[in-house]
């Protein structure tokens, strides 16, 4: 049986085309869920937000246009308000996720992704 993965995407997106590349080279069954069309619920983003260095923080993009168009870098938002933000705001996401089991990747990294696949094989 195949290891399975959850892939969080976009799929205009440079980052999560390069990411789905190296999935598809893999033997793992990716379960894809568009940002857009299926956005993740508030406990979703605190699942996600629980397994990472640096919180729900390191699900956001600080560098997406959404970002700037809410003038969020002068705003200090909590946790809170960021979770409500990144399940209603797709644009705010730092793309791609990769989630296998309890672990998460965020963004692009290819060394990353190879490390999570690798995990428990």
């Amino acid at each position: 049986m195949k290891p399975e993965v959850t892939f969080f995407t976009y799929p205009t997106c440079t980052s999560c085309k390069k990411a789905k590349q190296l999935l598809d080279e893999k033997p793992v069954e990716v379960h894809e869920r568009r940002f857009f069309k299926e956005k993740p619920t508030p406990e979703e983003v605190r699942w996600l937000a629980a397994r990472l260095p640096g919180g729900v923080r390191d699900l956001l993009s600080t560098r997406s246009r959404r970002y700037k168009e809410l003038g969020l870098a002068e705003r200090e938002l909590t946790d809170d308000e960021l979770v409500e933000l990144l399940a209603a705001e797709p644009g705010l996401w730092r793309r791609p996720v990769v989630v296998r089991g309890d672990q998460v990747v965020v963004g692009y990294d290819p060394a990353s992704l190879e490390e999570l696949l690798r995990v428990g094989e």
